[in-house]
């Protein structure tokens, strides 16, 4: 009987013991900003309707008449290029562009 008892009262006694539980987990919330990519697509306008056409140049009374479309042409063409350019390098200059991956 007394034996029964001891035994008892171990048993008792092994499950009361406290044990090291896990630590309570802690929540954090963290902000991830991802970069996310836009495609830029810049409004320039329609083509501009160049002066040195083919019947133009054609219709040019002379050698002369003709050098000055071209040239125009030429002009016309050189300003459109820069407006392209200045679009292409804004959209190049925004920061929407996902980097590349770490190889």
């Amino acid at each position: 009987m007394k034996r029964s008892i001891l035994v008892a009262a171990l048993m008792l006694a092994s499950c009361a013991s406290a044990r090291p539980s896990a630590p309570e987990p802690v929540v954090q919330i963290v902000e991830v900003k991802v970069p996310i990519a836009v495609p830029c697509a810049p409004d320039i306008g329609p083509e501009p309707a160049y002066t040195d056409t083919a019947e133009a140049i054609a219709a040019a009374p002379d050698i002369y008449a003709r050098v000055r479309l071209l040239v125009a042409g030429r002009l016309q063409r050189i300003a459109r290029d820069q407006v392209k350019t200045a679009a292409l390098d804004q959209c190049r200059s925004l920061p929407s562009a996902v980097p590349p991956r770490p190889g």
